[in-house]
């Protein structure tokens, strides 16, 4: 209890530092009559940084955007769990950090329909998973410490933006098997569902790898899309014996938030599973998102769901479910907070995890906290049944206090 009250008054202190540090830079040289209305500008500014003198704007103007996010997470596990963790209760941090640099090269005076997409990653911290001992990852920042090039690609998009053609270093997930509602939580499995990435290496966060996809979109709100990925993205190359993989989506999206999708992928590697041996895997996964009510406030009350699939003789989790409801501008006067309700099940093969209970069920409950244009705060709460899949672990409860600054 004396270390919780101890993180709690550090976490307080740092939130301190920064909003007074803010306030300080925002009113320097400022004379009283306009202290506040500086004070309300930073908070108003695409990001902390401010505008660099116009200079962003006018950059932007010509087609160079340049975005950069830190985010830091303290996560916690209240309960300690000794059967598929190392029986503590610790509190770490962990770091990751994005900057994005974008080149519009119509914008920029050079041809129409092209874009050029660097992102650089940075991860720092230690696995809050040690911990808590799920398959799942209740944490999706979670990553080795790194500094790398996480995506370097191009896009040009042809006959009035109906068909586009991407390639280079790429992200799957950005594109492929998401759901924007699940986006909210802080749980690795509202990303992607590990009905994929539990079972191959997929071109998704920490390492994306190379890959190719073009996207077709015959009519307003209905598109078709696919890729090739190299098979390993931890080696960045088309290598013997990596195989690779294919993925396709199909899905229809109405207004801002539905969105109904259906995806199909294919590993080429060898497979060797419970002692048998296969040519490849694959699977199928459908997505959906549906807004159910909108207010007058701009408040808005939506669900979501998500279905994976993967042969079950061949894979460590065969079957995946995610549902949720996400809500927003809930709270009067604080129309941009979100808040979310979720459940994520992961169904494994008894030969996996050694266990004759075969699924792992993760509640979480987030709340995120739009304090400035630049700045979200987001606690997230999770209780994470039969963590790693095995029954007689203990239900494990485990918290997470994020925050994201916008430079």
């Amino acid at each position: 209890m004396g270390e919780m009250n101890h993180v709690r008054k550090a976490q307080h202190d740092l939130l301190k530092k920064i909003t007074m540090g803010l306030a300080a830079t925002a009113m320097l040289g400022a004379t009283p009559a306009t202290a506040a209305e500086r004070f309300d500008e930073l908070l108003g500014a695409p990001g902390i940084t401010g505008g660099w003198g116009g200079q962003r704007e006018a950059m932007e103007a010509s087609g160079l955007t340049i975005e950069g996010v830190y985010t830091g997470e303290f996560a916690r596990n209240f309960t300690a769990n000794p059967v598929t963790a190392n029986g503590q209760v610790k509190t770490v941090y962990q770091t990751n950090m994005d900057l994005v640099i974008e080149l519009d090269t119509e914008k920029a005076g050079m041809w129409p329909g092209g874009t050029l997409h660097v992102y650089g990653l940075g991860n720092t911290g230690s696995n809050p998973t040690t911990y808590t001992g799920d398959l799942q990852g209740y944490s999706n920042i979670e990553a080795p410490n790194q500094y790398i090039i996480y995506e370097a690609w191009y896009q040009q998009v042809f006959a009035d933006g109906m068909v586009s053609i991407l390639g280079g270093l790429h992200d799957l997930n950005s594109e492929f098997y998401a759901s924007e509602y699940g986006g909210l939580f802080l749980n690795s499995s509202f990303g992607i569902g590990p009905d994929m990435t539990g079972n191959i290496a997929a071109s998704i966060f920490p390492k994306a790898g190379l890959g190719a996809r073009l996207r077709v979109e015959p009519m307003d709100g209905v598109y078709v899309q696919a890729a090739i990925y190299d098979g390993d993205p931890a080696t960045r190359g088309f290598k013997a014996g990596e195989g690779n993989m294919v993925i396709t989506e199909a899905g229809f999206t109405s207004g801002e938030t539905n969105a109904y999708k259906i995806g199909y992928w294919q590993h080429s590697a060898n497979v060797t599973f419970a002692g048998q041996n296969f040519s490849k895997n694959y699977g199928l996964y459908g997505v959906v998102d549906q807004q159910l009510m909108q207010f007058d406030s701009g408040a808005a009350i939506g669900v979501f769901g998500q279905y994976g699939y993967s042969p079950k003789a061949r894979n460590q989790i065969y079957t995946y479910i995610g549902a949720g409801v996400h809500m927003k501008g809930i709270v009067p006067t604080r129309g941009d907070d979100e808040f979310g309700v979720g459940m994520a099940r992961a169904d494994f093969h008894a030969d996996a995890v050694g266990s004759t209970k075969v699924s792992e069920t993760t509640y979480e409950f987030t709340y995120r906290i739009q304090a400035a244009a630049w700045l979200a705060i987001q606690p997230s709460f999770q209780v994470i049944q039969n963590p790693g899949g095995d029954p007689t672990a203990p239900r494990v409860k485990a918290g997470l206090l994020r925050f994201e600054v916008s430079l």
